[in-house]
């Protein structure tokens, strides 16, 4: 929820007096669903709980035709402490980062090699795909000052320079996986089947 909370502060901070439908269409154009992990969803639910938590204040709403009305959003003094504190932990801290890609990396031993040296190689694809898009939005012009923010480009640098550092991780482990690299040295192996041979004496005992 922090990074929520952070990035639906900031846009407030931003724009305010703002409706939440400007706040939630502001994040969908920066793409905020995809590499903060904000919800579209959650952003009408986080606005009235940052109100009832008085890190924002409502100022008014307004309704037009027969649709829903829409309130408008200030943020509070509290709030800006709350911004202010958020944003500088996002900053300066190292966040570890859950990937479900690590979590099943490290069960790969329980596939087959040819498998899991093809899901790397297709990850690397993906990734190169997705560096081309980033780089033909930097050379179209669509990421230039006139319009977009310089620090748009900066994030989609940085986005570049990550994907290649996996990229070449990915060919180099999976290149190593089809020559046949061992996964387990001999000593860890020997400890392994020791260790499993102790967990199956004490089930029989137990049995």
């Amino acid at each position: 929820m922090s990074t929520t909370r952070m990035m639906i502060l900031g846009v407030v901070r931003m724009l305010q007096p703002v409706h939440g439908y400007d706040v939630r269409r502001e994040l969908l154009s920066w793409h905020a669903d995809r590499w903060a992990n904000v919800q579209p969803g959650s952003v009408y639910h986080a606005l009235k709980k940052l109100a009832d938590e008085g890190a924002l204040r409502e100022v008014g709403s307004e309704q037009v035709g027969g649709r829903p009305a829409r309130t408008r959003y200030e943020m509070t003094e509290k709030g800006a402490d709350q911004f202010r504190d958020l944003l500088t932990a996002a900053l300066w801290e190292q966040h570890a980062v859950e990937d479900p890609f690590l979590a099943g990396f490290s069960l790969m031993t329980e596939l087959p090699r040819e498998e899991v040296a093809a899901a790397l190689r297709h990850r690397a694809r993906q990734l190169r795909t997705e560096n081309e898009g980033a780089r033909a939005a930097i050379e179209s012009g669509w990421a230039v000052p006139d319009n977009k923010p310089t620090h748009v480009r900066w994030m989609l640098e940085l986005g570049i320079a990550r994907s290649e550092g996996e990229i070449v991780w990915c060919e180099r482990v999976a290149a190593q996986i089809e020559a046949g690299e061992p996964y387990f040295s001999e000593g860890l192996l020997a400890r392994w089947r020791d260790a499993q041979t102790g967990v199956r004496n004490r089930l029989i005992k137990l049995d």
